[in-house]
């Protein structure tokens, strides 16, 4: 008896052997823990090994060493699975330098056409002012089987749009992201459920590195990381494009451990960065791609932004019923209409998925509307940071990563996380967190890059409230 204990523990001490390298190898691996703590780790580690195989030759001892050395395996096959399944996540999301564009062909839905085949010869209406190089390719595309059609042109979508729906046209070639933006307006309203996608394409567009995004004229520093949040609402994927509804900076200074949000409202009229100084509502700045969304906002502020971070909102519930919901303290009370009548008070709320989205997206409950439902934002994402830093998040650590794999994607590199990762283990110095957000006036503008001619509201920006944003991030940089 005493033969087959001696012999199971030297077994258990070799099979923890090497659930042990494997595990050290990995935690070097996934490079987010310091040097140190590795090393530390691997001492421990072997100083087990030897003692369960040492207190071998004891009955007692070896009995309690053999508990102690199967709990410590199972630990250490769990803490693989996380180290691998985390390597995965960063991997998945990280070095996003591409973006997606979908062209499509739509019709009427009681125009009696199905597939692209029965608009042979047909007139099909594109735009000439967007968008050209990917429609040019998406008819390159139809005609390659013998697909013929006439395509009359328009010089903007709402122009587009309303030919198709007075009949002036068979079909329209359109980006997908476009059509929530012409069902928005008021003249177009039910527009998304009047059409159909008979025929789509898909066409990549590529976003700047970090490298080529560097401009000698807005603000930078070594010691401060300027990350840019954007917030969509997409079916189709977190890497089409599409309007940016979260507009979120945050200027993280490492050396301070100071943290500043700033929101800026998704209908700031503002230039875009290709609309040679014609403004805009910054959401549709997103139809062009992430990398015209953040050079607008670099514009704007005269900050370099370092980073991206894209976020898709349609999944953004799933990641907070992963987190366990999340607490958000308020100082005020208020019914969120657009919420199936949700009810905040003064005080600790907690939200979860469902209700965590409803009180980012509410705006109508509001007095100041848009300029607090950013305010909202910020607030959700600063409680969904901590609880993701808390130990809590450990009983739902692989559920939380599948969601963020599945609705984030960034241009940060794996290198660049791992090394922030490391220098906060290294210090676990606590942050501050800042936030502000700048205002404006309601107004309307048929002066617009994107819908040129069509009333939209818009949001004046206040120049005060800007500049003091501007002068915030420069004492940040301090």
């Amino acid at each position: 008896m005493k033969k087959i204990l001696k012999y199971t523990g030297l077994l258990i001490s070799i099979i923890m052997l090497t659930v042990s390298v494997v595990f050290i190898a990995l935690l070097i691996n996934v490079r987010v823990v310091p040097v140190k703590y590795c090393i530390i780790a691997a001492v421990v580690l072997v100083i087990l090994t030897a003692v369960t195989a040492f207190t071998q030759k004891w009955f007692v001892p070896g009995i309690i060493t053999k508990i102690i050395a199967i709990i410590m395996i199972v630990v250490l096959i769990m803490g693989s699975i996380y180290l691998n399944q985390t390597r995965h996540m960063i991997n998945k999301i990280t070095t996003t330098q591409e973006e997606k564009i979908v062209m499509g062909v739509y019709v009427l839905n009681d125009g009696g056409y199905d597939s692209v085949d029965m608009l042979n010869n047909k007139s099909i209406g594109i735009g000439t002012a967007v968008d050209r190089e990917s429609t040019d390719e998406l008819i390159k595309k139809m005609g390659a089987g013998g697909f013929m059609a006439e395509y009359p042109e328009y010089s903007n979508i709402m122009e587009l749009a309303d030919a198709l729906l007075q009949g002036q046209i068979d079909a329209a070639i359109m980006k997908t992201s476009s059509i929530e933006m012409i069902d928005e307006m008021g003249d177009f309203t039910g527009f998304a459920s009047d059409v159909k996608l008979i025929y789509s394409g898909e066409f990549t567009i590529k976003v700047a590195t970090t490298e080529e995004n560097v401009t000698d004229n807005y603000l930078s520093s070594d010691d401060v990381i300027n990350v840019y949040i954007s917030g969509i609402d997409s079916r189709g994927g977190i890497n089409e494009v599409s309007r940016s509804d979260v507009n979120i900076i945050m200027s993280i200074n490492k050396k301070t451990h100071n943290i500043l949000m700033i929101n800026t409202p998704r209908d700031y009229y503002v230039p875009l960065s290709i609309s040679n100084g014609v403004r805009d509502k910054l959401t549709h700045a997103g139809v062009y791609g992430i990398e015209c969304s953040r050079n607008t906002l670099e514009m704007l502020y005269g900050i370099q932004i370092d980073y991206y971070v894209k976020v898709n909102f349609s999944g953004f519930e799933k990641i907070i019923d992963s987190l366990g919901g999340v607490d958000v303290t308020l100082d005020y009370s208020a019914t969120l209409s657009q919420a199936g009548n949700l009810t905040v008070h003064n005080g600790v709320n907690h939200f979860n998925g469902e209700q965590a989205l409803a009180f980012a997206r509410e705006r109508y409950a509001y007095s100041d509307g848009d300029r607090q439902r950013g305010r909202n934002q910020m607030m959700i994402m600063e409680a969904a940071i901590k609880k993701a830093c808390s130990p809590a998040i450990i009983s739902n650590y692989t559920s939380v990563l599948s969601e963020v794999s599945k609705n984030v994607i960034t241009d940060m590199s794996y290198d660049f996380i791992a090394d922030l990762a490391q220098t906060q283990l290294n210090d676990m110095a606590a942050w501050n967190i800042t936030q502000i957000s700048v205002t404006g006036v309601g107004s309307y503008s048929s002066t617009t890059y994107s819908m040129p001619g069509w009333s939209l509201y818009i949001m004046v920006p206040d120049e005060e409230s800007v500049e003091n944003a501007r002068e915030q991030i420069r004492d940040n940089y301090n």
